[in-house]
């Protein structure tokens, strides 16, 4: 059986309370400390010229992409590799969530009904996940982190926009969307 870990991880002022390691705005030393041994991935923000990196670390039937700037966590991705290729039960979610944090710190929301087109043409394909998308917001120091999970989409997306001393990141939905495809 191996021995629970007895250094404490470095979490560099992440929003987790104190005692429960959180993955976003920890070094890499203590995500890797946390989730496994990684491999590299491709970055998902297309910022590799401002010293984006980014590692995957294989769990359960998932992918756990990580991205780190100047060795910091700044966002974290999670895709199905294994199963249905549906969207993540609240069970998983709030698996997911703890990551970073308590579930119950987390608010979600989720519109009451899907964005529709200006216009609509009878050609147009249908979308592609029936259920509408749900955002995450975890208020904190340093402005918290956001994420969401595109409807039925087999993925959700967290981000860390700001870090003391690293560029402000903006979540492109799209660019992610793409580069998890």
């Amino acid at each position: 059986m191996p021995k629970p870990p007895t250094k404490k991880l470095e979490t560099d002022g992440a929003p987790a309370p104190s005692g429960s390691p959180a993955v976003l705005g920890s070094n890499k030393q203590a995500v890797d400390a946390l989730l496994g041994k990684p491999v590299m991935a491709r970055a998902l923000l297309g910022m590799t010229a401002q010293g984006e990196k980014a590692y995957a670390y294989s769990q359960s039937g998932n992918e756990i992409i990580v991205g780190f700037f100047d060795d910091i966590a700044r966002y974290l991705a999670v895709t199905r590799t294994k199963g249905p290729l549906t969207g993540f039960s609240p069970a998983e979610i709030s698996s997911i969530l703890a990551l970073n944090a308590p579930a119950d710190r987390w608010i979600s929301e989720k519109p009451d009904r899907p964005a529709s087109s200006a216009k609509t043409s009878k050609a147009a394909k249908p979308p592609k996940s029936a259920s509408s998308p749900t955002s995450f917001f975890l208020p904190g120091k340093d402005g918290g982190i956001v994420g969401w999970q595109p409807g039925d989409e087999p993925f959700v997306f967290f981000l860390q926009p700001s870090y003391p001393n690293q560029p402000h990141l903006l979540l492109n939905e799209w660019q992610v969307r793409r580069a998890l495809e």
